[in-house]
C-alpha cells in the first residue's frame, strides 16, 4: 500500500500541474508572489484553480503535521499569535503604503521607521518575521519591498492623505486592511480570554452576546458588541468594522452573491428584504447586476446612516431612484416587510446563539408570504470524519482523496476561524447544516437546497428555504 506521505506527495504533485495547466491554456507562468498583482490573478479563482488550491493546501499542511516532530509542530502553531500582532502593527503604521510609494528598489527599516514615526529597532523585528513568512520582500538586511502578499491591503492612498484623514484611512478600499486592523484588534482580545470564559463558574454556560469573551476582553458590561461600537470612543473602530464586511466579501469571488440562487428569474419589481443588511454590501451587488429588483435594507442607525453614505459614494443612483433604501429596524421585532419575494439573512445568523435565532427566523415566518423565499448565507461547518449524506440538493460535498481529512483540513479553516470568532464575539457560533435545517424547520422553514461558493468549501453557501404550508388545525 502506498505510503501516507507518498500519498500527499501525489496530490501535491497532481495540483500543481492541474493549477499550471490552466495557467499555460491562458498563456500565462503562474506568478510568484514577489512579482506585483495582475490580471492573471482573476484565473485563481476558475473553478479548476479554486479546486485544485483546495486540495494542495490540504495536502501541503497535512504533509507537514505529519512530518515535523511533534513538539515543533504544536510550537509553530503556538506562537502564531504574533502573525496577528505583526499584521496590525504593520498595517496601522502604513507600512504598504510608505514602500509602495519608495518604488522596487525598497527602503531601509530606518527610513520607514522615521515615516511611519515608530522605533526602527522594534519595526526591523516585525518586519523580519513577516518576510520570513513571505509577506513582504527583505531585498537586502534591512531593505524591504512590497509582494504580492503584502500589496493585499493597500489602501490606495497616500501617506499624507492618510496622515492628514486617520479616521478615513480604510473608506474607498477592499476593506482587507479594515479585516486586519479588526481581526487583530478586537478578535485578537476577546480571543485572549476564551479560557477564563468558558472555565469560570458564571460565563461557563452563557449564550448572551453581553457577556462573551470580547466583553470580559474590553472591560465593557453595558451590553454587546454592538452597544460598544457605539461608544463615541470606538467611532473608528465602528467605521472599520463596517467597512471590515466589505473586505469579508472580496474574500469570496466577486460576486459571491449574484451566483448560485437565480436572482434572474425573479419578476420585475420584486423586493428583496436584507435583514440586518449593514451598509448595504449585499443590495448593492444585487440591484447593480439586475436592475429588474429593488432592495431594502434594514439594520440599526447607526449602519444605516453609514449604508446611505456607503451607497452615495459607490452606486448614487441606485439611492436616488429608490432601488435600495435604507429602513432602520430591529430584527427581533414584527418585521414589517409583509410583501417580500426574499428575505436576505447574510451573516446574521452566526451572530447569535440558538434562542436569539429562534426569534429571528420566527419573525421572517410570520411575514412571509406563501412564495416568499428566504436566502441565508453563513459558514457551513464541516467535521474532518465522513458524515452521513443529506438528500438536500447541493449538500453534500465530494469526499477528498486518501489519506486527507473529510472537511480538507486547513484548505477550509476559515470555518473554523469564523465560528471561534463568533463565539469571542457574541457567545454565538456558526452550525452544521444539519443544525440550521433543525433551526428552520422548528420556525416553519423547509431547506430546498445549498448553493455553495465552490464544490468543497463551506465558507458562506447560500441556504435556500422556503415556508412550510400551515396546517389548519
Amino acid at each position: 500500500m502506498t505510503s501516507t506521505l507518498r500519498s500527499l506527495l501525489s496530490i501535491i504533485q497532481k495540483s500543481i500541474d492541474d493549477i499550471e495547466t490552466v495557467f499555460e491554456k491562458r498563456g500565462v507562468a503562474f506568478p510568484s508572489i514577489d512579482e506585483p498583482p495582475s490580471d492573471s490573478d482573476a484565473i485563481r479563482l476558475e473553478a479548476t484553480v479554486q479546486a485544485a488550491t483546495a486540495l494542495l493546501t490540504s495536502a501541503v499542511h497535512q504533509l507537514l503535521a505529519n512530518v515535523q516532530p511533534p513538539q515543533a509542530y504544536i510550537l509553530n502553531n503556538l506562537f502564531g499569535y504574533y502573525m496577528p500582532s505583526a499584521l496590525r502593527a504593520v498595517m496601522e503604521t502604513n507600512v504598504v503604503e510608505i514602500l509602495r510609494e519608495a518604488g522596487p528598489q525598497g527602503m531601509h527599516v530606518k527610513e520607514i521607521a522615521k515615516r511611519a514615526q515608530v522605533d526602527p529597532t522594534k519595526l526591523s523585528s516585525i518586519l523580519c518575521y513577516l518576510a520570513t513568512h513571505h509577506i513582504f520582500r527583505e531585498i537586502e538586511p534591512d531593505v524591504y519591498v512590497n509582494n504580492r502578499l503584502s500589496s493585499v491591503w493597500d489602501t490606495g492612498k497616500s501617506l499624507s492623505e492618510i496622515q492628514e484623514s486617520p479616521l478615513t484611512k480604510f473608506d474607498g478600499t477592499n476593506g482587507i486592511a479594515a479585516v486586519i486592523g479588526h481581526c487583530a484588534d478586537e478578535s485578537y482580545k476577546g480571543a485572549g480570554q476564551i479560557t477564563e470564559h468558558i472555565m469560570a463558574p458564571d460565563t461557563a454556560f452563557e449564550d448572551s452576546p453581553e457577556r462573551s469573551p470580547m466583553m470580559l476582553a474590553v472591560g465593557y458590561d453595558k451590553g454587546s458588541m454592538w452597544t460598544w461600537f457605539e461608544e463615541p470612543s470606538n467611532e473608528m473602530r465602528l467605521r472599520r468594522f463596517g467597512i471590515a464586511m466589505n473586505g469579508v466579501n472580496s474574500i469570496q469571488p466577486p460576486g459571491a452573491i449574484i451566483k448560485g440562487f437565480d436572482w434572474a428569474s425573479l419578476p420585475a419589481g420584486s423586493v428583496i428584504v436584507d435583514v440586518g443588511g449593514g451598509i448595504g454590501v449585499s443590495a448593492i451587488s444585487i440591484v447593480r447586476a439586475f436592475d429588474h429588483l429593488k432592495c431594502i435594507v434594514q439594520d440599526q442607525s447607526m449602519f444605516v446612516k453609514l449604508g446611505r453614505e456607503h451607497c452615495r459614494k459607490t452606486f448614487p443612483e441606485a439611492l436616488s431612484s429608490g432601488r435600495i433604501v435604507y429602513h432602520e429596524h430591529d430584527f427581533f421585532e414584527p418585521q414589517p416587510q409583509t410583501s417580500a419575494t426574499v428575505f436576505l439573512l447574510k451573516q446574521i445568523t452566526h451572530d447569535w446563539s440558538d434562542r436569539y435565532v429562534l426569534r429571528i427566523i420566527r419573525r421572517l415566518r410570520e411575514a412571509a408570504t406563501p412564495t416568499t423565499t428566504l436566502i441565508l448565507i453563513d459558514t457551513i461547518i464541516t467535521h474532518p470524519c465522513p458524515s452521513h449524506p443529506s438528500d438536500i440538493p447541493g449538500a453534500n460535498i465530494p469526499p477528498p482523496p486518501w489519506p486527507l481529512v473529510a472537511n480538507l483540513g486547513v484548505a477550509n479553516a476559515s470555518t473554523h476561524f469564523a465560528n471561534l470568532t463568533m463565539f469571542t464575539h457574541f457567545n454565538a457560533q456558526e452550525r452544521t447544516l444539519m443544525h440550521i435545517v433543525e433551526l428552520l424547520a422548528s420556525t416553519g422553514w423547509n431547506v430546498t437546497r445549498v448553493h455553495r461558493s465552490t464544490e468543497s468549501e463551506g465558507f458562506l453557501p447560500q441556504i435556500i428555504a422556503v415556508p412550510m404550508p400551515v396546517l389548519k388545525t
